[in-house]
């Protein structure tokens, strides 16, 4: 189709932003581009991260003396420096499942969307500028901050996937298809290039794990704060989806709503999509908090330092190429939810095998090797789970499921960090707090075991039986006498 003959955008403002930038740059319209955009920025946020950990955790052991044989020698703050990691993951899961729903409630029930993603932007960018200044002397209130990032991250998240069922709506079924698709493959391709640059600094200057972190900063600084400019630039100012219900606030009516979307969600679907929600809870909490996990176990077991680090995810991020392919063959072979199960049960595998073999530096060529498995592992593991919610979500409910998706992605990813950091303080072998990740992708796989047959859970999500109104105090609109009940 040429270009005049495109469909208009219900943007006043797109003619004047899109000449702004090159048409190469520009997708259909200004909140398709916005997203791409926000996909650009979040992937060196993610990688920096890596290196950051790493240096928080070096100069709390060199804050204490500690010597570089990997063995622990007192704690700082009250922990042990090889539970830092883990403790700013438990605080920024615990800030993300508290205050989400707030979030969620100001993006849905104010017109300040626009404005909410584009201060907390600017807040994240302005963070990772401070955190250029990670020393010895700083590396605690870093790791404060750090810990608000993630969940400011979550907030730009949040806000930038309200945009997604509204992109859906202004283009066509395959064009949408195709934006999902090239907005993970820009995340994935800026991860791997801002990887493969730090990797190379620090092999050809030899820079040590803080000095590593600080360029690590400074490059994020840049590169996220000139894609967040774009990002906020195409993305569109919107008006609220819907009014406040009456008799609530934003504090409260968040978490209203999402407790009546459970409940109505196990009412009409609870062994389809309700029941396979309840298991995303936990197999996004156990592979989320693999990353963080990870950096500390290859830190203090392996002894890896930032160059490892980079190379190691690297690999990671590469090798998950073939697993995505691999879930769309194996799906199509023996349907999505038994290949979904069947990589559940096989990461828990690898994950045992895994962290029993790593125990000492001696295995960190081996390291790598596990390392092609893991990125394959995750590469199967995402786009299936993003393809069976995409089937079995109720049809005409898409856009309002679609933060309570990314909510349950999110309510439990504090737990692991946690257990992970009590069974540190305890002195129980940091093997084993790799290995009890399998403890939620075997409740999760558990749960999903108990779902309908793929036919019945598709024709179940086009019968539509539930309706999901955020100015009304009912999900229901086949029950009148829930509805009475449900509003006195």
């Amino acid at each position: 189709m040429k270009e005049e003959e495109a469909p208009p955008t219900p943007v006043s403002s797109n003619a004047q932003k899109n000449c702004c930038l090159s048409n190469k740059f520009r997708l259909a319209n200004n909140d398709a581009t916005g997203f791409l955009y926000q996909r650009c920025a979040t992937g060196p946020v993610i990688m920096s991260n890596i290196f950051l950990s790493t240096a928080l955790i070096t100069l709390a052991e060199m804050e204490l003396g500690c010597d570089d044989d990997g063995e622990e020698c007192g704690k700082i703050y009250g922990f042990k420096p090889s539970s830092l990691i883990s403790n700013i993951a438990v605080i920024t899961g615990i800030l993300s499942a508290f205050f989400m729903p707030i979030i969620g409630a100001i993006t849905d029930y104010t017109n300040h969307r626009h404005t909410l993603g584009m201060v907390a932007s600017i807040l994240l960018v302005t963070i990772q500028a401070i955190q250029i200044g990670t020393v010895e002397s700083t590396w605690f209130p870093m790791a404060i901050l750090q810990a608000i990032n993630g969940f400011i991250y979550q907030i730009i998240t949040l806000v930038s996937y309200a945009y997604f069922p509204e992109i859906q709506a202004t283009v066509a079924e395959k064009t949408y298809q195709w934006y999902s698709s090239l907005y993970m493959i820009t995340m994935f391709a800026h991860e791997v290039v801002f990887l493969i640059i730090i990797a190379a600094i620090t092999i050809v200057l030899k820079t040590s794990d803080v000095l590593t972190a600080q360029i690590s900063q400074a490059l994020d600084t840049v590169v996220t704060g000139v894609y967040f400019y774009f990002t906020w630039y195409f993305f569109t100012k919107k008006e609220k989806k819907s009014e406040l219900p009456e008799g609530e606030n934003l504090l409260t009516t968040g978490f209203s709503q999402v407790f009546k979307t459970a409940k109505g969600l196990q009412k009409h679907y609870p062994r389809s999509i309700g029941i396979y929600f309840f298991a995303v809870i936990f197999t996004e909490a156990g592979i989320n908090s693999f990353t963080t996990i990870s950096v500390t176990y290859m830190n203090e077991v392996l002894d890896f330092k930032a160059m490892q680090l980079s190379i190691m995810f690297l690999i990671v991020l590469v090798s998950s190429l073939p697993g995505c392919w691999f879930a769309n063959w194996i799906g199509t072979k023996i349907g999505v939810l038994t290949a979904l199960k069947l990589q559940l049960a096989s990461f828990i595998a690898l994950n045992f095998v895994a962290f029993l073999i790593l125990t000492d530096p001696s295995k960190g060529t081996i390291a790598y090797v596990f390392g092609v498995f893991w990125g394959f592992w995750i590469g199967w593991y995402y786009p299936l789970e993003n393809f069976v919610y995409s089937m079995i979500v109720p049809q005409g409910q898409e856009s309002e499921l679609a933060g309570f998706f990314l909510y349950c992605t999110q309510i439990l990813t504090f737990l692991p960090p946690l257990i992970f950091t009590i069974m540190n303080e305890a002195g129980i072998n940091l093997k084993w707090g790799g290995i009890h990740l399998n403890i939620y992708l075997f409740i999760g796989m558990v749960l999903i075991q108990f779902m309908l047959p793929w036919d019945e859970c598709l024709e179940a999500a086009k019968e539509n039986k539930m309706k999901i109104t955020k100015n009304q105090k009912t999900l229901d609109i086949d029950d009148e006498a829930d509805v009475h009940h449900d509003n006195v």
